[in-house]
C-alpha cells in the first residue's frame, strides 16, 4: 500500500468503522475457485453465527423464498450458490455499517451502494465473476462513511451544496478535507485486506480510465443507473438520460431490470434491518 498523506492516514486511523468480516473474505476465495463444494461453503457461513441468521432472515423474504428455509444447507438447495453467496457478502458487508452515523446518512449510503451493486452485476459481462463485480459496487464509495463519521455536519452540506452547483465531488472533498472519500475508500479497503479489484475500483470508480481492472468502469455506470432509480446519496437535480454512457441508457430503457433492482433494494434492506 503506498504511503498516505497525513489527512487521510488520521481519519483511517481514528474510523470506528467495524473491520470487514474474516468470513467474507473466505467467502471471495472461494468464489474464485471453478468447483465450490456447497458443503464448504455452508461450513463457512455456519463459523459466523450472526450472519448465517442474516442470511436464513434474507432468504426467506417474499422476494426469494416460496418455503421456510430453516438451515444454510436447505437455503443453498432451494436458493442456489449465487443467490446464497451474494446475500452472505450483502449480510457480511452490512454488518460493517458503522452505528456512529447519522441514521439517514448511513440508510442513504446503504441503498445506493446496495443498488450500485445490483446494476454492476446486471452488467458484468460473461468473463468476470459476478459475485466480485457485485462486491465492488457493495463497497465502493466506502470512504464516505469516514467522512459521514468524521465531519458529519460539514460533509452533509458538502452534498447539498455538490448537489446543487454540480460541482465536482472530489475537488470538493480535497477543498474541505485535504483528503477525497476515493483516496479514503482504497485505503481502509486495503487495510481490510480485501482483493485488489475492490480497492482498485474504491479508488477510481469516478475516473475508471486510470483503473487497472474493468470492474471500476462497471461501478461507474452502476453508479449512474442507481442515482437514476432514485438511490442517491444526496438527492439532486440529475442530469438528462440523454446524456449518460450507451450502456446506462439502455439499463434504464429496459422496464424490467430497474424493476428488478427496485425490488431488490427494498426487500434486502427490509430483511437485513430487521
Amino acid at each position: 500500500m503506498p504511503l498516505l498523506e497525513e489527512p487521510c492516514r488520521n481519519l483511517i486511523a481514528s474510523s470506528k468503522l467495524r473491520p470487514f468480516p474474516s468470513v467474507a473474505l473466505r467467502l471471495m476465495s472461494l468464489i474464485q475457485q471453478e468447483q465450490i463444494s456447497l458443503t464448504e461453503l455452508g461450513r463457512v457461513l455456519e463459523t459466523d453465527a450472526p450472519l448465517a441468521v442474516t442470511v436464513l432472515r434474507a432468504a426467506n423474504s417474499p422476494l426469494f423464498a416460496h418455503r421456510e428455509i430453516r438451515s444454510i444447507p436447505l437455503a443453498l438447495a432451494v436458493l442456489g450458490l449465487d443467490r446464497v453467496c451474494l446475500l452472505a457478502l450483502t449480510a457480511a458487508v452490512f454488518h460493517t455499517l458503522p452505528s456512529s452515523v447519522r441514521r439517514d446518512y448511513v440508510r442513504a449510503w446503504w441503498r445506493h451502494n446496495l443498488a450500485t451493486a445490483l446494476a454492476a452485476k446486471h452488467l458484468s459481462p460473461w468473463d468476470m465473476v459476478a459475485e466480485y463485480v457485485y462486491m465492488c459496487g457493495l463497497v465502493h464509495s466506502v470512504g464516505q462513511l469516514i467522512l459521514f463519521e468524521a465531519f458529519p455536519v460539514r460533509y452533509d452540506s458538502l452534498l447539498v451544496e455538490r448537489a446543487a452547483t454540480g460541482a465536482p465531488l472530489l475537488e470538493m472533498e480535497r477543498g474541505f478535507f485535504g483528503v477525497d472519500h476515493c483516496e479514503l475508500g482504497a485505503a481502509l479497503l486495503s487495510k481490510w485486506n480485501v482483493p485488489p479489484e475492490m480497492v482498485d475500483t474504491a479508488a477510481h470508480y469516478l475516473d475508471p480510465e486510470h483503473a487497472n481492472t474493468r470492474s471500476a468502469g462497471l461501478v461507474h455506470i452502476a453508479c449512474l443507473v442507481a442515482d437514476h432509480l432514485g438511490f442517491s446519496v444526496c438527492p439532486g437535480v440529475l442530469g438528462p438520460i440523454d446524456g449518460l454512457p450507451a450502456v446506462a441508457r439502455n439499463t434504464l430503457g429496459d422496464e424490467k431490470v430497474c424493476l428488478e433492482i427496485t425490488e431488490k433494494v427494498e426487500a434486502i434492506e427490509s430483511s437485513l434491518a430487521r
